[in-house]
């Protein structure tokens, strides 16, 4: 079972809740990567403008996650977007309103390269980059990421800190995983308790 299928409580994968919150978003193409043998069961069915979501497989997503972003980019680069916004899906606390800020910050400050998320002073993502670093982003090499584009003083950038320190919280390892499950339990929980549902 891939990680993004686990289950956060019935019938909620890991996987399905950042993605059905960048529905929200509006993005679109929305390119979901995932590995070749990725049996696509966490997949939540489509919530956004019919046709916006695209599943792309990448067949090197297991030599790093520079991989993966390359291999999401190159899905996006014949619709010639101005940026693009990465997220992953073992992040289920990102919210539409995270990311939406990205974007305003992109659009209110012409000549970004990027604007990230921050989490405990780390930026991270989600991060939206400008078309400026699409080369630099191809460029990426490894299991880093965009880390290196993020902290480099060679791009210009928007730090955008989350209300939360929830939505830095991922899935790397099965720890992360169980303290990611007993948050997303104990948060769902008050929240049925407080609506009735």
């Amino acid at each position: 079972m891939s990680k993004v299928s686990r289950k956060l409580s019935l019938g909620v994968a890991l996987g399905s809740v950042a993605l059905a919150e960048l529905e929200r978003c509006g993005l679109a193409p929305l390119v979901v990567v995932v590995r070749a043998d990725d049996k696509l069961e966490w997949l939540p069915p489509e919530i956004g403008e019919p046709g916006a979501r695209r599943t792309e497989t990448c067949l090197t997503a297991h030599l790093g996650l520079s991989f993966s972003l390359r291999c999401g980019l190159n899905a996006v680069l014949p619709h010639d977007p101005d940026a693009v916004v990465v997220a992953l899906a073992d992040q289920p606390f990102v919210t539409k309103d995270l990311v939406n800020r990205l974007i305003e910050a992109f659009r209110r400050t012409p000549g970004l390269d990027y604007a990230a998320s921050s989490g405990n002073g780390t930026m991270m993502p989600p991060a939206l980059f400008a078309r400026s670093v699409f080369p630099s982003l191809q460029q990426l090499d490894g299991d880093r990421g965009a880390g290196r584009i993020l902290n480099s003083s060679e791009f210009k950038g928007a730090v955008i800190e989350d209300d939360t320190p929830l939505f830095a919280m991922d899935a790397d390892t099965e720890g992360d995983f169980l303290n990611v499950q007993r948050q997303w339990l104990l948060q769902n929980t008050r929240q049925e308790d407080f609506t009735g549902k």
